[in-house]
Formats: structure tokens, sequence, C-alpha cells
């Protein structure tokens, strides 16, 4: 019996703690709030029902400090107190001990979902590693590029190659959006507490109707523009491409590239683009780490590109950091998306005058992923349907393939390999047939050390050649010339904290170049074989750079490269007498012959590059930059726009390298939360012996080349705005650049000398471009797009007067070089894009793009040419509107 008492007092006693202990095992929603809490602040009242009960809520300090509670005549409970008050907050239970307080706009939008709501728990410390992982919910497939964004507080992260991010968070109530192109955002109210055990978010993201357009070209923090170091760096999306109204359908990077500031076209039929004024010659464009020689198919009507290949595009128009060297003008960086390691899905597109398609899918699941593609033509029927007879007997055809294949060894090693092949045929009355190819192939490795430091090493092999195929019984040739590149490059960086990190490498190139070769067909008798030497060089560099956050305010990034090139032989180097002129050339008096690998001429140069950026608040900075290149290769062209028959030499003895200095200064502000971004950025850049030619010089199958070429000063300055709007049913951008390009020539020697050694227009100087895209959403399904483009028309030489001699009746005197100009250009371009609805269990989407390139039909000069009379002739290439219907697909 006493034993009895004894167990039920013990019993009795450890019910009483237990109770005590908990506080009466009291749940969040029960609380009670009487009167006597008049005239408390709600923070320290929360804090006292906190430590009561053994409860938690999560809310903004700053949002709730300023309030005390007032006005309670009877008891109710604290979260109904919370919710009806005159605070204008709402009370989210999520569990029995924990609730989160927001305001009512917060709570209307994410509702009172606990899913909407989520708590870490806390480090202890005041800042926490906010961390997880992104993946596609429908494939399962990793998603690269995924900002993970926390406005408020001015954050971000962007997902690695396995979807994972890192982000060091305050441990206070935020917002987190996660966005991705062609996915549905996702958005939590994100806390911290001590009653929570989650330390991760990870999402499995739903595509939205923008999946046909789920190709990035940069994934970046929508504050990136402003607080990023580097100036002159361009991005755009490929979603943001494909709203663009397209040439017969066919989706091009370039031409949405030439909408941004700084970047132009000197005509619809030109093999690339000029950026800052400078030459399309002076543009490094790499693929995958492989170089690509001409960026375009048909003359430069459509990229060399394929879009549903497309990871990310960045173009540096300030040259880029110091891992980057050989052009003193610009690079253009592109690289290829892996492919689905989980799941095989296909996409292409049916065009009026071209179609592409690609798959992708694991090799071996989540190990081993391929991604191919490719692009064809049947431009024939156009030229056929045509009613002019010199177009009848023409045919034009192009087609490209490219594929990669993404192997990850382990977390800590992962490889790429990429191939890539195109191949252009214009064929002329049946006579000449033109044709030009490229054939790439790179090997890439990713290795980790350790955390914050990772190395990559590239090896690619590039070759491009272009050939004339003439079939004439009498004077039938062929005719080649074409550029071969073998590039490794070393990569090491180390990321120590997020304020410091460094890049150090190494990379060499070798190169050979094909100046031109002619052979005549058999038959033929009025043609002489000719053969220009091959030109071999080599040219390798050591790089270092640094990124260093000074203070909240002030950032820079710092580095240099020294370049080291050598012209090798075997090679016949001849040595001219401009004392006796051969025509318009210098009388060749001797040649030296080198030996294979003999070194011909050497050059060397140290390249410097900084840029600074300093916050004048979290959404303003101004940045200011310097850059030095040197450019030891050449693209030889004297025409009016590159051309695919273009070919590129060496330096040597007669001819110098490049070099090129650039300053810019520019001022970047982002509004109304990141919704619109303004850009003033003023640039001026020097580029000494730059190159152009003597009057009536022949520059295919020369071989005093050289002797025909002349280096000078070239100059190109201006101001580049842009205002743009990131978000909206209505969305667009304004851009506007007003620049010069200018060259100088003078030399003792009057054939040397050009406009009598006063600066002169360059054929890429365009005192004024302006392009306005606007993109009008009508709803998910439905979106009208429009682009205006305008440009002051390019110089030209023109005779300005004429008169007769003897038997020649009409003899006409030019003007200056480059003293007058054509026509402005301007055009219109529209397009309609209808989606398919998404829905849950459908696995194909498709989209219909109608488009009318140049509305108003504007015939647009592309050159102006003058008969022995001295009479103007206007050529229009696209002088008329033109229509495409193309239809696009995923599943």
């Amino acid at each position: 019996m006493r034993m009895s008492i004894i167990r039920t007092k013990l019993i009795f006693g450890l019910l009483l703690m237990s109770l005590s202990l908990t506080g009466y095992t009291q749940t969040i929603n029960r609380v009670i709030i009487d009167k006597s809490a008049n005239g408390k602040g709600l923070v320290n009242y929360l804090k006292e029902v906190e430590n009561k009960y053994g409860l938690d809520f999560i809310y903004d300090t700053s949002q709730l400090e300023p309030l005390s509670i007032n006005g309670i005549t009877e008891e109710k409970y604290l979260l109904d107190y919370i919710d009806n008050s005159v605070f204008n907050l709402s009370a989210i239970k999520l569990n029995d001990n924990m609730a989160v307080i927001v305001d009512k706009k917060t709570s209307y939008e994410f509702g009172k979902k606990r899913d909407n709501y989520i708590v870490l728990k806390p480090s202890g410390k005041s800042k926490s590693i906010l961390k997880g992982n992104v993946w596609d919910g429908t494939t399962d497939e990793k998603l690269i590029g995924v900002q993970v964004v926390i406005q408020s507080k001015q954050l971000g992260a962007l997902t690695d190659e396995k979807g994972n991010y890192e982000l060091s968070v305050p441990e206070s109530l935020f917002r987190l959006d996660i966005r991705y192109v062609g996915y549905e955002t996702v958005s939590y109210i994100v806390g911290f507490s001590k009653l929570s055990n989650r330390t991760d978010i990870s999402v499995g993201m739903r595509p939205s109707l923008s999946q046909l357009e789920t190709v990035v070209v940069t994934a970046s923090k929508a504050e990136d523009n402003v607080k990023n170091n580097l100036t002159g760096v361009e991005n755009l999306s490929i979603s943001t491409i494909k709203e663009l109204p397209t040439f017969m359908g066919e989706v091009d990077p370039l031409k949405g590239l030439i909408t941004l500031p700084g970047v132009s076209t000197v005509g619809e039929v030109s093999s690339g683009i000029n950026v800052r004024g400078g030459d399309t010659g002076q543009n490094l464009i790499i693929q995958d780490g492989a170089i690509i020689y001409n960026p375009t198919h048909l003359f430069g009507f459509f990229s060399a590109f394929n879009p549903d290949m497309i990871s990310n595009v960045t173009l540096y128009k300030g040259g880029g950091d110091a891992s980057y060297g050989g052009r003193v003008s610009s690079v253009m960086e592109v690289n290829l998306k892996n492919g689905n390691a989980t799941l095989h899905t296909f996409s292409g597109g049916i065009g009026m005058v071209s179609s592409r398609i690609s798959a992708e899918g694991p090799i071996v699941r989540d190990r081993v992923s391929y991604n191919f593609g490719g692009r064809v033509s049947y431009t024939n029927w156009l030229l056929k349907a045509t009613n002019n007879i010199d177009l009848v007997d023409n045919s034009a055809k192009f087609y490209d393939l490219t594929g990669k294949i993404f192997y990850e060894i382990n977390k800590n090693n992962s490889v790429a390999l990429t191939g890539y092949n195109s191949n252009d045929e214009f064929k002329l009355d049946n006579d000449s047939t033109f044709s030009w190819s490229t054939t790439n192939l790179s090997l890439k490795w990713d290795h980790v050390f350790k955390s914050g430091m990772a190395s990559t090493m590239t090896i690619s092999n590039s070759n491009y050649g272009s050939n004339v195929d003439n079939e004439n019984l009498l004077s039938g040739f062929k005719y080649s010339n074409g550029i071969k590149n073998l590039m490794t490059k070393y990569v090491v960086t180390n990321e120590f904290n997020e304020k410091f990190n460094t890049a150090a490498g190494i990379e060499a190139n070798y190169n050979l170049s094909d100046p031109g070769k002619l052979v005549p067909n058999e038959e033929s008798v009025n043609v002489d074989a000719v053969d220009i030497n091959n030109q071999k060089s080599l040219e390798a560099a050591v790089f270092i750079s640094t990124d260093f956050e000074i203070n909240d305010k002030l950032s820079f990034t710092a580095g240099i490269r020294q370049s080291n090139f050598f012209r090798l032989g075997e090679d016949k180097i001849y040595k001219f007498d401009y004392d006796n002129l051969d025509g318009r050339y210098p009388s060749i008096v001797d040649s030296t012959v080198y030996k294979s690998n003999e070194v011909i001429t050497s050059y060397r140069g140290l390249e410097p590059r900084v840029s600074l950026r300093y916050l004048l608040n979290d959404l303003t900075s101004i940045k200011a930059s310097y850059y030095r290149g040197y450019q030891y290769l050449h693209l030889v062209s004297n025409t009016t726009a590159s051309a695919p028959l273009d070919y590129w030499i060496s330096s040597g003895p007669y001819i110098e390298p490049e070099i090129g200095d650039q300053v810019s200064l520019g001022y970047f502000k982002n509004m109304y939360n990141n919704t619109y971004e303004i850009s003033v950025e003023g640039f001026y850049k020097n580029v000494k012996n730059t190159i152009d030619y003597i009057e009536g010089a022949n520059t295919t199958l020369n071989k005093s080349l050289e002797s025909g070429m002349i280096q000078g000063n070239g100059i190109a300055y201006g101001v580049e705005v842009m205002v743009k709007k990131n978000t909206g049913n209505l969305n667009g951008w304004l851009s506007y650049t007003y620049a010069r390009s200018l060259r100088k020539f003078d030399s003792p020697l009057e054939i040397r000398t050009i406009n009598n050694g006063e600066y002169y227009a360059s054929l890429n100087d365009q005192p004024h471009s302006l392009s306005f895209v606007i993109n009008y959403n009508f709803n998910q399904q439905v979106t009208l797009s429009s682009n205006f483009t305008y440009s002051t028309g390019r110089p030209i030489t023109i005779p300005i007067s004429k008169f007769s001699y003897d038997a020649y009746l009409s003899v006409l005197n030019y003007s200056k070089r480059n003293e007058y100009r054509i026509p402005d250009y301007h055009r219109l371009d529209v397009s309609l894009t209808i989606k398919d609805r998404i829905k849950s269990n459908k696995r194909f989407y498709g989209e219909w793009v109608f488009s009318v390139y140049n509305l108003y039909g504007r015939k647009n000069a592309f050159s102006i040419y003058f008969d022995s009379y001295g009479n103007a002739h206007k050529v229009a290439i696209l002088g008329t509107f033109f229509p495409s219907l193309s239809y696009n697909f995923k599943f």
C-alpha cells in the first residue's frame, strides 16, 4: 500500500514537472492575449510568449519593432489578434510550435498555405549558408544557371553544372525567388528558427509556356549589370532573341546582338559584326573553346550558330579579361549546353528556307549525356521562283552539324567533347561554285582541387577554308584559301573568399594560314597555276588576373597578359625596292628562304587590363576600365563587306601586329526592383598599325601582297545609351550609339599615303545607330514583337568630275577616300508568336511564328557603283518586304 502511494506521488510529480517545462504544452494557435498586454511593444510581448511556452514567431524585427499593443478589452487568441489588428499584419501557423508574421500584401500573394513558407535551422551566427539543388520537375534533369535571388537584400547566386547553389544570407525574414528562363518562377518566404531542423531549399521546377526558349545566353543576377566589375559586357538571352522578328523564320543570335549599343554591321550581306568601330577581323569568336572564323551562312543572311544548342553567350566589347587575347576589338564566347542526363528529348523548327533538329539525352544516366543538332537550307526554290533571269540558274544552300558529349567522371572531374561542321555553297550561272566550310573539334576537362580552387584545360582544333570552282572549258580553275588553328589553354581559378579571387593560366596557338592557291583545270589554256606560300606561326601567352572587393562600394578587376609571337618557316620572304615601282607595287629585288620552323620574325607584348566599379547605392554604379591587346593575325579583305573568300595572314617582317588601347567610363542604374535598366557608356579606342590598302591594290594571289598593304593609326570613340524594361507584358529596349571610326595613313612615300595623311572615315564609320525593340504579351500564348533599326549610311568614294582625253571618252576623277556616304539605312520588322498551352500530361509543345522582315519595303542601299561614264547605280540586296512562317517544337 505504501509503495503504491509513493508510486502515485512520483507519477504526479513527474507530470507537474513536465507541465512546467513545456509551458503547459500550449500550441501556438491556442495562445491567449488579454488586456494586461496593452502598452507593451509587440516584439517584446512575442518574446515573452516564446519564452513561456517554448514557441517561435518568425518575423522581420525592423517591421514589428515600432508597433505597440493597444485596445484589448477581452481575451482572444494571439494569432487572431494579429490578423485583425490595425497593424496590417497576417499570422500564418506553420505547425504547433511555429508561426510566421508577414504584412498583408505578402499574405495576399503567398496565401496561408504552409508550403509557401520555409523555416531553416540557424547557424548561431548573424549569417547562414543557404544551399540547395534545382532540377527539372518533369525530367529530373539538373538545371544549370538558375537564378536564386533575394531581391530585398540584393543577394543572388547561380546553380552550377550539378544544379547546386550556395548563398550567404542574413538570419532574418526575406523573400526568395528561384528563376529560370522557360520555367515557372518559384518563390518562398524564408525565415530561421531554432525549432527547425531544415538546412536546405531544393526545388523541382515546372516548365512554363516558354519551354521552347529554355536556352539561356547568360544567367545572371538581376542587378549584375550594376555590380559586375567589367565594362562593355553585353548579354542577351536566346529566349529574348527568339522573340525578335526573324528573316525567313531563322533565329539569329548575331542579329540579336546588333540591336545592342556599340554593335553594328555594314550591310545585310556581311560575314560578321563590327564592335565599337572595329573590323570584323578584330573580333575573337569562340564556340566551346574552338575559334569560329566565319560566324555566318549565305554571305551573312543567317548565323552559323544553332540556337537550340546554345547554353550561354557573352560579348566583351572592351576585349575581356586577361585570359583572352589575339584580337583588339572584342571577344564573343559561345558555350554549348550539355545534354539532358536523365531523359531523351527532341526539339527543332521548320521554316520556309531552312529547318533544324536536335536531340539530347543520357548515354549513361546521370553520368554521360549527348546533345546533337543539325540545320539544312532549301533556298533554291526562292531563286527559281523569281522573274529575274540572272537568278534562275543560281543556287544557294548550307548545312551545319553540332555535337557534344559530356561525361561526369566524379564529383571533382568532368570532360566534354564538342564537334562542329558547317558548309555553304553558292553556284553562279552554272559557271562558278563558291563554297566555304568550318570543321572544329574541342576537348574540355574541368577539375576541382578543393573548395574554391578549380582548373580548366581546353584543347581545340579549328579549320576554315573557302573555294571557288570554275567549270569554264577554256579558263576553268580551282581556287582555295584557309586557316588552321591548334590551341591549348590551361586556367586555374582560386576563390579565397567572397571578396577575393584569382585566375592564372597559359595559352598556346599554332596557326597555319593559306593565303591562296590557284590550280587550272586540265582543259584550261588561259590560266596559270599560282601558289602563295603558307604562313606558319606560334603564339604563346601567360596571364594572371584578380577580382578584389575593397569595401562595400569599391571593387576592381585587374590582370596582365604577356604574349609572344613567332613567324616560322618554311617560307620565302621578298625584299622590296620602293624607289622603283612595278606598276603600283615596288620592285622585288631579292628574297630570303627560311627553313621549316626557322624563326622569320618575332614580336612580344605586355597587355594590362583593369576595371573599377564604384557603387553609389545598391542599384547605381560608375565603372571605368582600360584594356590593351595585341593582334598578330590579320584578315585580308578589300571588299565593301567582309566576305567568305577573305583570308588571314600572319604578322611578319613587313606587317607588324596591331596594338589596341581602349578606355571606357560608364554609368549604370536599375530602377523599380530592377524592372528598368539605364546605362550610358563612353569609350575611346586607339589602334596602332591598323591595316588598309594602297589605291588599286590586288589582294588575291599576290606574292607582293605585303607591299600593297599599309599600316597606320585608327581611332574610334563614342557614347552608348541603353534603356531597357525587363519585365511586364510590355517589355523591350531602346539602344542608341553615337560613334566615329577614323583612320590615318601618312608616309614619306606618296603611294603609301591616303587622303594627304589626314584622318578619314573607315568603312565601319556609322555616326548614328539606333534600335528600338518592343515585345507585347497579350497572354501566355500570344506575343507580338517589333524591331526598328536605323543607322547612318556607310562611307563611300565617288567620282566627282570627269573629262575626255584623246580616245578616252570619259575619264573619272574620284573624291578623297570615303569622303561621301550612301543613303541612311532603316528597317522595321514585326513578328507574331502563338504558343501551345502547357498541360501537366502533355509532352509535345509547339509554337507558330509569323514574321515580316522589312515591313514597309525600304530599298536600303547595300552599295552604289559607277559605270565608266560616271553614272551611279544603287544595289539593294533586300529591296522589298519578306514575310515568313515557321513552326518550332519540343518533345
